[in-house]
């Protein structure tokens, strides 16, 4: 069993690989009517919703224990298959998404120990930065530190605080682009299909409902926090110009998801005595379906 410790750890590996990756989307700049006052507005608009977006975002450091704290066996079918990379790099905007979706699926890796999918995804991670333009913003020196050592969580933490801290200051002197808005979308879509894929596939036969709901509380929790977040993330992606139609698809199915999402109030019924029922709760049931469908027209 890892430590507390480690999950942390394992949130700050995810943090720094969705901000560090995603704020490097933006590095290389146009030459032409980039340089008016215009696009200067525009770009800092983005910039500062994709700021707010990843700032509403619970901390990636409580993710993982939340995780493990509901006592769910890892389910490797949760996280997108790595092999599907290379059909994601023939359309920028597709590739985007998925490297924030494959990023996050390193976060549910950790959680579990995985260290060597932990690399893999790593790897399909470094090549979908390639795809969208970014590859001169990673720090190769880091990541082969990082990865000799794995054995070492005291190194291992401070490598990745070098990390963030690099990254900290790329977001405030980068511009940003429509792609760093999407790896956002990816990262954000995967998170909540993992925490609604663990609740939905929690053994019911183990624990009486009641019990199971205290085991998934806080997991629960961290989906009701994310209401304002899917808003951001709405307005975000709609800011966003030339989107593909699967796009447009995914933001109409994410404000029909917003708008589920505002009558979903498990806590209510918490405060009630019947937390029991929010288990079985239809706008669950539905939110879970809308997730999965999002998610999946973005990983096909």
């Amino acid at each position: 069993m890892y430590s507390r410790n480690f999950y942390k750890l394992s949130g700050k590996i995810l943090l720094a690989i969705v901000i560090g990756l995603m704020v490097a989307c933006g590095s290389d700049k146009k030459k032409s009517s980039e340089s008016s006052k215009e696009f200067e507005e525009a770009q800092s608009q983005l910039g500062e919703k994709v700021q707010k977006v990843v700032a509403d975002i619970p901390p990636p450091s409580e993710i993982p224990y939340i995780i493990q704290s509901t006592g769910a066996d890892f389910n490797p079918n949760i996280v997108n298959d790595f092999s599907k990379w290379e059909s994601y790099t023939i359309n920028p905007q597709k590739a985007a998404f998925n490297l924030g979706v494959f990023s996050t699926d390193i976060g549910y890796l950790s959680s579990y120990g995985k260290t060597q999918e932990v690399m893999n995804y790593l790897d399909v991670c470094l090549k979908l930065t390639d795809a969208i333009g970014a590859h001169d913003a990673v720090d190769f020196n880091a990541l082969e530190r990082f990865e000799n050592n794995l054995s070492n969580p005291d190194s291992l933490a401070k490598i990745i605080d070098e990390l963030i801290a690099k990254s900290d200051t790329y977001l405030q002197n980068t511009d940003r682009d429509n792609l760093a808005a999407m790896v956002v979308g990816g990262s954000f879509i995967e998170a909540l299909y993992i925490a609604t894929q663990i609740i939905d596939t929690y053994p019911k036969d183990i624990l009486p409902d009641d019990q199971r709901m205290t085991v998934l509380t806080p997991l629960i929790q961290m989906l009701v926090k994310q209401k304002d977040s899917l808003k951001d993330l709405i307005e975000l992606l709609n800011s966003i110009k030339d989107k593909d139609e699967w796009v447009v698809a995914t933001i109409n199915s994410l404000q029909e998801m917003y708008d589920n999402y505002t009558k979903f109030d498990p806590m209510g019924k918490i405060r009630e005595g019947k937390g029991n029922e929010v288990l079985n709760d239809a706008v669950l049931s539905r939110l879970t379906v809308q997730v999965d469908s999002i998610r999946s027209n973005i990983v096909y």
